[in-house]
């Protein structure tokens, strides 16, 4: 691995790591301004944007109970990194997943492994932290009508 890989791959873990910490502190917490979550038109996955430390914001998809990806955008100008979370497992809390990451691509070849790089296996997510306030996809109650496209 050369030193900027590693040096890519120490930043992502330390931001997945920082997700993580956000995401169990946001859901005690209050929004940020700027912080918010939707479904797509056919309610099968959500679209989370929210600001996570300070000086980065996750622009994140989630597939409903599956995997989640996104870029992480830095607020002092540096370029994006991107994430690709593989969903494993899930707990009656939180979502778990195996991550990757990678830096902008800048020529070919993109992708693949000389880009992706493992973050962290076992990366435990509260699942809150990928929906609107107050919704539970799996509650009997759950309303969200798809856009008959």
């Amino acid at each position: 691995m050369t030193g900027s890989a590693r040096w890519a791959s120490s930043h992502l873990r330390l931001a997945v790591a920082a997700l993580a910490l956000a995401a169990a502190t946001f859901v005690a917490g209050t929004a940020q301004a700027g912080d918010g979550a939707q479904f797509d038109t056919l309610c099968e996955r959500t679209y989370v944007n929210k600001k996570v430390g300070d000086n980065e914001q996750w622009a994140i998809t989630w597939d409903l109970y599956g995997n989640a990806t996104g870029n992480v955008l830095k607020l002092d100008g540096s370029p994006p990194s991107f994430i690709e979370c593989i969903w494993q497992d899930e707990t009656e809390t939180n979502q778990i997943f195996d991550c990757y990451g990678a830096s902008a691509c800048t020529g070919p070849p993109c992708g693949g492994p000389q880009q992706w790089t493992l973050i962290d296996t076992g990366v435990s997510i509260p699942t809150s932290f990928f929906l609107p306030p107050g919704v539970d996809p799996q509650a009997a109650d759950f309303d969200c009508n798809p856009l008959d496209l």
